[in-house]
């Protein structure tokens, strides 16, 4: 049976991926986020066949691509997606997202090998709250796996 997330069912956490770990409390309170989205996209590949009624179609590659907008994005120890852009380099190498929507047999995910591909600000007057609009990329998407409502790459 279908049903039918909100925002109030749903938790997200993103970080760095230092080599020691990365910090799992920098959650939705922490970015102040106010979108969020996800799009898996699996392409297709043709081969025309000799002799047979049609094409030969298999998978393609897979593409998890997401994006975000947060207001809080370049405090003292909180920009871990603008350093990942800027520097890219020892921990901030790659950028972990996970989280979960829906309750329980609901879908969770966790991408601990992301690089952010688009950062744009966005800056009003005083009565405008300031905004990041991030888009990502998961760098290896042929590791993704599925199962029992858990996504991981």
């Amino acid at each position: 049976m279908a049903a039918t997330v909100t925002g109030k069912s749903a938790t997200l956490y993103i970080g760095a991926t230092a080599a020691g770990g990365s910090d799992p409390t920098k959650g939705v309170n922490t970015w102040a986020i106010s979108d969020f989205s996800l799009t898996f996209d699996r392409g297709s590949v043709e081969q025309e066949l000799i002799g047979q009624p049609g094409n030969f179609f298999d998978q393609g590659a897979l593409s998890i691509e997401g994006s975000l907008t947060q207001c809080r994005f370049a405090a003292s120890g909180n920009a871990d997606a603008l350093l990942n852009v800027v520097d890219g380099t020892g921990d901030q190498a790659y950028f972990r997202v996970s989280g979960a929507v829906g309750s329980t047999g609901g879908l969770t995910f966790y991408f601990k090998s992301c690089q952010v591909t688009s950062y744009e600000v966005s800056i009003g007057d005083a009565d405008t709250i300031t905004e990041a609009s991030i888009d990502f990329q998961v760098l290896n998407p042929y590791d993704a796996t599925y199962s029992a409502g858990s996504i991981k790459a």
